[in-house]
């Protein structure tokens, strides 16, 4: 026999208890942005939360648990990566342009929790793995394009993963020059990804 009212509560329970969840994350994030890591204690967080500090443990085990759950909400950037690849585009190097800048535009937007995972890299070393993850999924994403591209004989055969990877990689130095060392770079971002499209592009072809 069902029971309609014990269903309803327990699924009223469960939706209370995510949206817990969900204010302990968004305590978090925004407590580690302006505190760090370390400034942002548990308790500090319970406080903006509006629970108290044992609830928390009861949705994450320790802190660490905490900025790992906040990393693999900010990590799943597959789809977002791969709409920088599509739409109408004039030409090859265009689209290369686009994808520079939904990428780097991804690690802007994450920049407070990649600088924590920056400063905890000694402590926890299994963050900074998991903040890998991002630059090498967006390494995967642009090799499988460009590959493509090659079998469609619009690119001269060349080595897609080391083309994506050098292309990926000048976008997280200038981003980690940008936020985590204070380097000027002297070069306005929109430069950046218009020049490093350029040369890309010219030395895949230069292999025909």
């Amino acid at each position: 026999m069902d029971h309609p009212d014990i269903e309803q509560k327990l699924g009223g329970r469960g939706e209370e208890e995510q949206e817990t969840r969900e204010r302990i994350l968004s305590a978090a994030r925004q407590l580690m942005a302006q505190k760090g890591y370390k400034g942002a204690t548990t308790r500090k967080i319970s406080e903006l939360a509006g629970v108290n500090e044992v609830t928390v443990f009861r949705h994450f085990k320790n802190k660490v648990g905490i900025l790992k759950e906040l990393l693999k909400e900010i990590m799943d950037v597959r789809e977002q990566l791969e709409q920088g690849l599509q739409g109408e585009f004039s030409d090859l190097k265009q689209m290369l342009v686009s994808y520079a800048r939904t990428y780097y535009g991804l690690l802007v937007e994450r920049k407070e929790i990649f600088m924590i995972c920056m400063i905890e890299a000694d402590n926890h070393p299994e963050v900074v793995q998991m903040f890998s993850s991002l630059p090498m999924t967006a390494v995967e994403v642009l090799s499988t394009k460009l590959l493509a591209f090659q079998e469609q004989g619009h690119l001269p055969k060349a080595d897609p993963f080391t083309a994506a990877l050098m292309f990926v990689s000048t976008f997280f130095y200038a981003f980690m020059a940008k936020y985590r060392v204070n380097l000027d770079l002297e070069m306005v971002e929109e430069e950046l990804f218009e020049n490093a499209s350029e040369i890309l592009l010219q030395g895949i072809k230069g292999l025909k």
